[in-house]
């Protein structure tokens, strides 16, 4: 309805979890990447929890869109479950048909010979119960006892679970003791700051089609949000997405923090939040406070502008300027004997002034000269100086450096999807195009002295992104990134380059519809 008014594509504030409005903060990023993390490494339990709203389910959904063929996942987003229903939930999810069977005893042993047998062909099985914090104490156990079907090495089903705070208050039981002492990962998401916020908003705009956000919301509006939503991702969806429609109806634009306050009245959130977290202040005065404080600092700029030119009259030079601002000849000045005036050397004289050599018959300063030399010297080097320097003449240290950067190789490299703690995450050769972004991974070893390296990405034959990296160690972690857009489809290399220019390693992948 509204989104031809304001030049839009789609509906940037949809409550639909899509990967493609993806925008992830710090704690949404870490949480993201914990998740990846769970997965390539086969963690057995994994906890993520976070307020209404706050974007759990938007993680899973770009989790499961960042995963290929060689991971099985079965996601549960309705736990309000009987262990029987609970079963014959992962036997359909499983076996991809209605199976049920005659005792809990015969669908284990078909369940764990299903697991095996995926572990057999390097197949990762994961679930992921959303909600998790309505998850009956029986459903619980009969979750537990599943993450005991492990082999000597390794967890046969790695298990993720969702949801709100109260989940933490719910293993903390004593029937849940046993399960709580297996979780080896959790993680607790945060609201969006400020920053954030903006960007998050501003992230989904661009995606709907509006290439500038600031011409949809002003600035001042972009932060009532945030001081109503708490960096609450839906909250914010929902204030911005009526915002646009109450801009609509008004033929107003940019939206304003007024309306803004006006959504949040009519649309009664408070309820949405965490009780902390509800509004303490007077929305009306917003904008009220924002006018006073523009005020403010306009008279501050101007009492530092006046206070400024007050200073400089009171210098010579100042009351110089002045006068001869105002038509007056300036009043002259007789010269002490013995008085220097550093910065004011004839220009006949000032090479000696800058080797620290008094002219003849002149008066000088001992500290005085000290500084204009130094001055001199740092701001640009004597033509003594630079006559002087060598220009291809290579030094015994350069020479050394030489032999350090031949023994400079790459240990292990990578192409992935994610980066976590300096770790590749989900890596492979071949990606979609809706995976948004690559990185190349390496791993340097034998810099004896600190050294740079390059990573050249081609798309094709072509090399599109030049990215250069330091070395500062004999064994060095880092990693470059790209951007992959729809049309981005084809054969893809990456090249690392070192000191010299040489190939020290080279990566081949495939970028698919």
């Amino acid at each position: 309805m509204y989104t031809e008014f304001y030049n839009l594509k789609e509906k940037p504030f949809n409550l639909t979890p899509s990967p493609r409005f993806l925008y992830l903060g710090e704690s949404h990023g870490e949480a993201l990447n914990m998740l990846s993390y769970g997965v390539m490494e086969r963690k057995g339990f994994i906890l993520l929890t976070g307020e209404i709203g706050i974007g759990k389910t938007m993680l899973i959904q770009a989790l499961l869109s960042t995963l290929d063929d060689s991971v099985r996942c079965i996601h549960l987003s309705n736990p309000l479950l009987s262990p029987g229903e609970f079963m014959d939930y992962l036997a359909f999810s499983a076996f991809k048909r209605k199976v049920h069977f005659r005792s809990k005893a015969d669908f284990l042993i078909e369940f764990e010979e299903f697991l095996a047998e995926c572990l057999r062909n390097q197949t990762n099985v994961i679930l992921i119960i959303d909600e998790a914090q309505k998850l009956s104490f029986e459903v619980l156990e009969e979750i537990r006892l599943l993450s005991n079907m492990e082999t000597g090495d390794e967890k046969l089903i790695n298990i993720f679970l969702v949801g709100q705070p109260e989940l933490n208050e719910k293993l903390r039981q004593p029937r849940c003791m046993a399960l709580l002492q297996r979780i080896s990962m959790r993680y607790h998401i945060k609201p969006l700051d400020l920053e954030e916020t903006k960007e998050y908003m501003a992230t989904r705009l661009r995606v709907a089609g509006a290439p500038k956000g600031d011409e949809v919301f002003s600035k001042s509006a972009v932060k009532a949000i945030h001081q109503y939503a708490h960096g609450y991702p839906r909250v914010i969806n929902i204030l911005a997405d009526n915002a646009l429609l109450l801009g609509y109806s008004r033929g107003t634009k940019p939206i304003t923090p007024i309306m803004v306050q006006k959504c949040y009245e009519d649309m009664s959130l408070d309820s949405s939040l965490p009780k902390d977290r509800q509004a303490k202040w007077a929305p009306h005065e917003l904008e009220t406070r924002e006018q006073t404080r523009s005020s403010f600092w306009m008279w501050a700029v101007a009492m530092c502008f006046v206070g400024a030119l007050v200073a400089f009259g009171m210098t010579q030079m100042g009351r110089s300027k002045l006068w001869q601002l105002f038509g007056f000849k300036a009043p002259s000045r007789q010269i002490s004997p013995g008085e220097v005036v550093v910065g004011k050397v004839p220009a006949e004289e000032r090479e000696h002034v800058e080797t620290g050599v008094s002219a003849p018959g002149e008066q000088t300063d001992e500290h005085a000269l000290a500084k204009v030399e130094t001055e001199a010297q740092e701001a640009q080097p004597s033509a003594i100086e630079r006559q002087g320097r060598p220009t291809e003449r290579i030094t015994p240290l350069q020479e050394k450096q030489s032999e350090f950067y031949a023994d400079l190789s790459v240990q292990e490299g990578a192409i992935c999807r994610q980066i976590y703690r300096r770790r590749p995450l989900v890596s492979g050769t071949s990606f979609k195009a809706s995976v948004g972004k690559l990185y190349c991974f390496t791993k340097i070893v034998g810099a004896q002295s600190p050294s740079e390296i390059t990573h050249v990405w081609y798309f094709g034959n072509t090399p599109v992104a030049r990215v250069n990296l330091r070395v500062k160690s004999l064994s060095w972690r880092t990693y470059s990134s790209k951007e992959i857009r729809q049309q981005d489809i084809g054969d893809w290399h990456v090249d690392v380059l070192g000191p010299r220019g040489t190939v020290l390693w080279s990566v081949e992948f495939k970028v698919t519809q």
